[in-house]
């Protein structure tokens, strides 16, 4: 090995290693990587089940991440590159792809990958299981021409690096989700952080204390995904994390649900779902969800009367705050008033307007804070 390609291997290392942990160091590394082996971009690009979770390429523009998703380019037989994956670290180039673009490959793709400037190159895969794909590439012109011995021998040598610091990126999530969920510990808050997969990949304990309440547990663990114990309130909850793990439209939306007790009489669980934002170089990784349980206040009907004085409520409006903040659902309240659910949805809006307030769970908590 000669001084130069050890020095440039050394540059590539540390400018990875460095790249969890700077503003713009995963950024820095690919460009770095992109110009030491002689390549026009160099680039990440993660693939789950169905789709591209996230292709990183720099400095490239816009309307090329359009068009590898309109192209469906994450797929193998749109896309030979994919198609061509091998062993992890196993560094594929042209002459791999030669023999692949025989049997794979798209006219699109085709066009995709002349117009954006990567027709030759090498790849190798970093991760496979866990459900995603990790590969990297060096992408290169027709100009560029195909790839030599030494600047392969530095591709594989910067990938081996690029891979300890993803599983370091990996870890930092986890580390992350780990803190988060200590915080809501130490505010005793119920909370379970869910990941891509719709797993439960952290708990706080006071959320795992509400899981192992036994026959009055309104929540629980299957398999490791979070669930409800009745049947109709479970098909509920699982909708709703489909929503927020699938609809990136609903980044920072909120989504509320009563979940009741399998017991009649027992306290329910008010649980409200946080789509959490992408952030750029999670990887996959991160959570994707935040749900925090409530368990609804067992308060005494006879406390309305403070209540109404407290809001400026009517007497059935403090009723119905009272009924909400004990976890009651809206048809039972309802139907035990004698009245449509139209006419409960109008008084509920009243309650939330005097209470200034927003949404239900910030009525039960002000509830719960105005009487406890």
């Amino acid at each position: 090995m000669d001084s130069v390609f050890a020095r440039e291997a050394g540059e590539i290392g540390n400018a990875f290693l460095a790249a969890p942990f700077e503003a713009d160091g995963w950024n820095a590394a690919l460009r770095l990587f992109a110009r030491r082996t002689g390549s026009t971009h160099a680039q990440l690009i993660g693939i789950g089940a169905d789709a591209a979770l996230f292709n990183f390429m720099p400095d490239i523009d816009a309307s090329y991440q359009r068009e590898f998703i309109e192209i469906e380019a994450w797929r193998p037989e749109v896309n030979w590159r994919v198609a061509a994956t091998g062993r992890p670290l196993e560094v594929l180039s042209e002459r791999h792809y030669d023999v692949v673009r025989e049997r794979s490959g798209t006219d699109e793709y085709e066009e995709h990958i002349r117009r954006w400037g990567g027709v030759q190159g090498c790849q190798t895969t970093l991760i496979q299981g866990e459900g995603l794909l990790v590969g990297m590439a060096a992408l290169r012109t027709e100009r560029d021409g195909r790839t030599g011995e030494r600047d392969l021998q530095l591709f594989g040598t910067g990938a081996r690096h690029a891979l300890a610091a993803i599983r370091m990126q990996q870890a930092m999530a986890g580390r992350g989700a780990e803190m988060t969920v200590a915080a809501f510990d130490a505010i005793g808050v119920a909370a379970l952080l869910i990941d891509r997969h719709g797993a439960v990949a952290a708990l706080s304990g006071v959320a795992d204390a509400m899981l192992s309440e036994g026959p009055d547990a309104a929540l629980c663990l299957r398999h490791g995904r979070l669930g409800a114990v009745r049947r109709d309130a479970d098909a509920l909850l699982q909708a709703a994390l489909r929503r927020a793990l699938d609809d990136p439209s609903a980044d920072g939306a909120v989504q509320q649900y009563w979940i009741e007790s399998p017991r009649a009489g027992a306290s329910g669980v008010l649980c409200e779902l946080f789509r959490l934002p992408r952030r750029e170089w999670d990887f996959g990784f991160e959570p994707r969800v935040l749900v925090v349980a409530r368990k609804a206040a067992d308060i005494p009907a006879m406390r309305a009367v403070p209540l109404r004085a407290a809001l400026g409520l009517t007497a059935a409006e403090a009723e119905i705050a009272l009924r909400l903040a004990n976890g009651e659902a809206r048809e039972a309240i309802a139907a035990e008033r004698g009245t449509s659910a139209q006419t409960l949805g109008t008084q509920i809006k009243s309650i939330l307007r005097k209470s200034e307030v927003g949404r239900e769970a910030e009525l039960t908590a002000l509830v719960n804070r105005l009487l406890r």
